[in-house]
């Protein structure tokens, strides 16, 4: 009897050791997780079989092992292990890794080209930390969904998750981090042109830039070379990039460096360069290559290889023309964040009706008190009812009265472009007046529209109204002093300034045509 004792309490020791090494493992995993993923992937790999865990632990170890994957710059075949770290995180409302679990969960879906359901996932994972206020966490979070936004083209949520990124690394006091941000600022407004906005951000990270080191550094210089490249100095940009390459090569670097080839003449060593970034993830740069290495081996008269490439490159535009929709992905994301914010409201109506109940409640009790209370407050709501009616009747009016405002928009909307097409007719351009008008009422009667083409120049901006009233190419080009060739030049043109996308006029004219 003696003997059997001491066993069972030896199994309970020898289990509850077990159980410990476990709980030690993943906590250690946790601790280093943000400062040295590949040591956590390596720590956790030889226990992806284990089944001695706790469902708990079992969880955490799932939600570690894809957190440390997605920091490491690597991919998870399935989904199975975060989804049920996910499910268990949210049955046991643990709202700190389920934040973490629906990230790396909605990273492993989109990876998978499961991109609703994986964007959908980080959305919650959003809305999830809002309240947590993990600094950590939140630097990455945004900076995902700022990437997110950014294969989308969609370049004022990429900004805007961007600086929320910024600002939660600066809260975490991480150096690399916040670096790593900037370069993502300055990289996006050097996409968009605006090289004043990549200075600012290159001078904010130009004091923490020398602790930094790897892609965090390769892609400082990358965007150093590149504003001075459109300052004109050349060899020092040229400098810059080939420092970038040799630190961690790339396609940005690559492509900048064959430009600056091209100027000096060094078609060979440009031509290298293209050659690999054919490959590149992002379909513009691989699609320019193309192009450009085409064009040169035509010029030498390799027409067998150019053929080759140029077969490359149809399939290239083949796989662009298949992908999902970006702009539905993108009002997705918008939907979610409107429903959230209706969520919100929601819940602040349902807590001031409770207060009101409350408040109720209470009268009802001093009714046995105090007559005088009561009529106080009868008279109080006597006050508001009357409040009320008078604030409805004014809402009507506003109604009544900004419906005639449209109407009288509308007619003087049709009048103006009656007026322009009559001008056309008669080989005229469009009157100084007329356009002003245009542009007013268009803008009054679509607010965002005046946003969309904040950064065009007034002709271009009579271009896109113009289109968007149904002009024909032939009396936009009467009414601007242009030709029909430029008007659809600037039409192509503008199907990449303003929608970020490629294709012909006819495409603009449908894309902007949706807009009003």
């Amino acid at each position: 009897m003696r003997n059997i004792l001491c066993i069972i309490i030896l199994i309970i020791i020898v289990g509850c050791s077990h159980e410990q090494s476990h709980n030690e493992l993943l906590t250690k995993a946790e601790q280093i997780l943000f400062t040295q993923p590949d040591s956590v992937v390596g720590m956790l790999s030889p226990n992806w079989n284990d089944t001695t865990m706790s469902e708990a632990d079992r969880a955490l170890y799932g939600l570690l092992y894809a957190e440390a994957i997605h920091r490491s710059g690597l991919y998870i075949g399935t989904d199975s292990l975060i989804k049920a770290s996910k499910e268990y995180f949210e049955q046991h409302g643990d709202d700190e890794h389920l934040a973490r679990a629906l990230l790396h969960y909605g990273i492993t879906l989109y990876q998978q080209q499961r991109t609703r359901e994986g964007i959908l996932s980080m959305k919650q994972a959003e809305q999830v930390a809002s309240g947590l206020n993990n600094s950590a966490f939140d630097w990455y979070l945004f900076s995902v969904l700022g990437d997110v936004n950014d294969n989308l083209g969609d370049y004022l949520p990429t900004l805007r998750y961007y600086k929320q990124a910024l600002r939660a690394a600066q809260q975490a006091d991480n150096e690399q981090w916040t670096v790593q941000t900037l370069n993502n600022i300055a990289m996006k407004f050097d996409e968009l042109g605006e090289k004043d906005s990549l200075k600012y951000y290159l001078e904010q990270a130009r004091p923490l830039a020398n602790s930094t080191q790897g892609d965090v550094r390769a892609n400082y210089l990358v965007n150093n070379a590149s504003y001075l490249m459109k300052t004109g100095e050349m060899e020092e940009a040229k400098r810059f990039l080939i420092e970038s390459m040799q630190i961690s090569p790339t396609d940005r670097g690559a492509k900048l460096l064959a430009d600056i080839y091209v100027q000096e003449g060094d078609t060979a060593s440009a031509i290298i360069q293209w050659y690999r970034l054919t490959s590149s993830l992002s379909t513009d740069v691989a699609i320019q290559s193309y192009q450009l290495l085409i064009e040169h081996l035509n010029r030498w008269g390799d027409t067998g290889s150019a053929a080759m490439y140029s077969q490359r490159l149809n399939e290239v535009y083949r796989s662009l023309y298949e992908r999902k929709d970006a702009a539905g992905i993108a009002d997705m994301m918008t939907q979610f964040d409107e429903q959230l914010k209706e969520r919100k409201q929601y819940k602040t109506v349902i807590a001031l009706l409770a207060a009101i109940i409350f408040l109720m409640i209470i009268s009802a009790l001093l009714v046995w008190y105090s007559r005088r209370r009561i009529d106080r407050l009868n008279a109080r709501f006597a006050e508001s009812q009357k409040q009320y009616n008078l604030t409805r009747s004014e809402l009507t009016q506003m109604r009544r009265l900004k419906e005639r405002e449209q109407r009288e928009n509308t007619l003087q909307m049709k009048e103006t472009v009656s007026r322009l097409h009559a001008s056309a007719n008669k080989g005229q351009p469009a009157a100084d007046e007329d356009a002003n008008e245009l542009a007013q009422l268009s803008y009054a009667q679509n607010p965002k529209l005046r946003e969309l083409l904040s950064l065009l120049n007034s002709k271009e901006q009579m271009v896109c109204l113009l289109t968007i009233h149904n002009f024909l190419p032939t009396e936009i080009a009467t009414l601007t002093i242009s030709t029909p060739q430029a008007i659809t030049n600037t039409r192509v043109r503008l199907l990449k300034k303003v929608f970020g996308e490629t294709g012909g006029a006819k495409d603009f004219d449908n894309a902007i045509k949706k807009v009003l």
